[in-house]
């Protein structure tokens, strides 16, 4: 069973502690979906109609959505929403209540894995600013770029194994899901880090439209067709997507290659090739910006969890995180719609 997700009128009293502008931080989020839709997609979860009633899936979803934002572990968030009143009430958790343990949340999330519902939930919230024209979808580009994350445990040390040590992959304190993830940096230095590969595709406003995670020792170019929209005017990435089967099925699909070029030995990379590169670069590194925000805002340059399923669904919430962020500061800019309190 569960309870309703609606407004608990002991917190939203109207009295002047209560109107304190710093709880209004999140009107911008609050007001920009239509929650009700993203609850109808998670109401197989507790379908139950006997038994203890859980907390209100909005709740939930909206408690790992604050954790996300302000990097917290589960433990922590537990405790903000024990004492922060912006948090009750973006959760719309009364003021004596109870609030979801660190167990509650994790089980929580544990339940998003097992019905696979982040893509989902990206899908609709998508949908919903695409009405709004928030994400612009005619004539959009596409931008595919994927970034590196340590694995939650990764063993002793964080560098590239030998054959000595190969049996290291093994222990208990190295996540078995994991790879390898090996690059060259533009000085030739080689920088290995063991976890998972995070893989997007964003247009150029930088929302997020397609993601994968991978096991860090897949090459970024298996995850080509999949991060393919099928409606982009045109493909934008780095060098690591460039092959002659990609560029023809660009070419089938009627979308523009803007993919960096490299050379082969024996067969350098062309001057034309190098300007090419570098007049594709300043519109390519807009791919890069929800992993500045993954890493240096949210703490997720080191994954939290064991095992691909989840770090997917971590992950795939970081994106559903993002996209609701950037999207409140275009009402923000643009006209806020006054928030409805009941979701």
């Amino acid at each position: 069973m569960k309870k309703s997700f609606k407004t608990q009128p002991e917190l939203f009293a109207t009295s002047t502690e209560l109107e304190h502008p710093a709880l209004h931080g999140l009107d911008g989020a609050e007001a920009v979906l239509d929650w009700g839709q993203l609850e109808s997609l998670m109401e197989s979860i507790y379908s139950a109609k006997t038994g203890r009633p859980s907390y209100p899936l909005l709740t939930l979803f909206r408690s790992l959505l604050l954790g996300i934002w302000y990097g917290l572990s589960d433990e922590q968030l537990g405790a903000c929403l024990a004492r922060d009143l912006l948090f009750r009430r973006f959760c719309r958790l009364e003021l004596t209540s109870s609030i979801p343990d660190p167990t509650t949340l994790g089980r929580f999330r544990t339940k998003l894995v097992e019905y696979d519902l982040w893509e989902k939930l990206l899908g609709e919230v998508n949908r919903q600013l695409e009405e709004k024209h928030i994400i612009m979808t005619e004539g959009r580009i596409n931008i595919i770029d994927a970034t590196p994350i340590e694995a939650a445990r990764s063993g002793p040390g964080n560098k590239k194994r030998s054959s000595k040590d190969k049996d290291r992959s093994n222990t208990p304190s190295k996540d078995p899901e994991a790879g390898w993830h090996v690059k060259a940096d533009s000085r030739g230095n080689i920088k290995s880090t063991y976890g998972y590969s995070v893989h997007t595709a964003v247009d150029e406003d930088g929302f997020i439209h397609r993601q994968t995670v991978t096991a860090g020792n897949a090459h970024d170019s298996t995850e080509h067709d999949t991060l393919l929209l099928g409606d982009e005017s045109a493909l934008y990435a780095d060098a690591a997507y460039s092959s002659q089967k990609n560029r023809d099925k660009l070419i089938r699909h009627g979308i523009k290659d803007r993919v960096q070029r490299k050379g082969y030995r024996g067969h350098p990379i062309s001057e034309a090739d190098i300007a090419r590169n570098k007049e594709i670069s300043v519109t390519r590194s807009g791919g890069e910006r929800p992993f500045a925000t993954y890493k240096r805002v949210y703490g997720l340059a080191r994954t939290r969890f064991m095992g691909l399923a989840k770090n997917l669904t971590l992950y795939g919430m970081a994106a559903i995180a993002s996209n609701i962020k950037k999207a409140a500061r275009f009402l923000l800019l643009y006209g806020l719609p006054k928030p409805a309190l009941t979701g």
